[in-house]
């Protein structure tokens, strides 16, 4: 606490004074200091007066070697330079540069996303925010539940609605459609419509309308769902399974083997989804997030060929 002393003592005190003695206890040297200063010799000269005075200290002596430091300006020197670092750190928070910042940052988003951005995602980090942890987390059911107890910092998804009071922005759009593997339906024009089992990808609870008009462009809306995953692979798997069909986002296809996809049919006509970005206002490091989900939203774009949302 600033005590009513230190008070009156700063009152009487020209603080300018103390970057000046930064620098000239630094240099050692009245013309190197006001040239750094951008100060004339004259005026550096009337300033160390003044310091001598303040401190009442000569605070530099000539020698044979120019300058030297008395043992009250090294004393001065040794809790000064840590003091005007700590104001130029404190003055940078209005200025936020990812070089310095630090942390963990958390996020979830589905793992065909990550799978296709997170190679990217840790290169750019590494260059121009090396001292950030990133901590990926596979969608869940329970993504926004996370965000606004602040156990994650943002949740990227193709969500219909985001509850209050978290805030969203609608990032891109990408086409989803429904599909079927070939193996498991030797001929897809006897898919029984009837007994069709489905299987949800991405905790799709979230897009019920967008999954309701797939399911109706193949006459299955009475169709009960079989599955529920976040995994890719295990749905892969129960897609091998008789009169499975699930809905997929398209850019899916850039990283599932060849020898996967050429046995995908895909049923009815594409949906384009929007993908959301979500974050809560009242999280900690506002500008590092912001900047994140800045870099984010780009790579996103440029890995998931993403078209702008109307």
């Amino acid at each position: 606490m600033l005590t009513q002393l230190n008070l009156e003592r700063l009152k009487n005190c020209d603080l300018n004074l103390l970057l000046a003695l930064a620098v000239l206890l630094n240099e050692a040297h009245v013309s190197n200091a006001a040239k750094q200063l951008g100060l004339s010799q004259s005026a550096m000269s009337q300033m160390l007066k003044r310091l001598r005075l303040m401190f009442a200290d000569p605070l530099l002596l000539k020698s044979n070697n120019g300058m030297t430091l008395t043992n009250k300006a090294q004393a001065i020197a040794l809790e000064l330079t840590p003091l005007l670092d700590k104001t130029a750190r404190i003055l940078e928070a209005d200025h936020f540069n990812p070089k310095t910042a630090q942390g963990r940052i958390r996020f979830i988003m589905s793992d065909i996303t990550a799978q296709l951005i997170i190679t990217p995602l840790i290169a750019l980090m590494s260059e121009q925010a090396p001292n950030i942890e990133l901590e990926y987390i596979s969608q869940s059911g329970n993504g926004f539940q996370l965000l606004r107890r602040g156990q994650v910092d943002m949740v990227i998804g193709f969500y219909d609605d985001v509850p209050t009071p978290l805030l969203s922005e609608v990032i891109g759009q990408a086409p989803w459609q429904m599909v079927t593997h070939r193996t498991s339906n030797s001929q897809l024009s006897q898919l029984d419509r009837d007994t069709i089992k489905l299987l949800r990808y991405q905790f799709q609870e979230h897009n019920q309308l967008y999954s309701l008009a797939s399911l109706e462009q193949i006459d299955a809306l009475d169709a009960a769902y079989a599955l529920t995953t976040a995994s890719l692979s295990a749905l892969l798997y129960a897609l091998q399974t008789n009169n499975t069909a699930t809905l997929l986002p398209h850019f899916a296809l850039r990283i599932l083997p060849e020898n996967e996809t050429k046995e995908f049919d895909w049923l009815g006509t594409p949906i384009n989804l929007d993908l959301k970005l979500c974050w809560d206002r009242h999280h900690r490091s506002p500008e590092l997030l912001q900047w994140f989900r800045r870099q984010l939203t780009r790579l996103l774009h440029q890995h998931l060929l993403l078209e702008k949302a109307l």
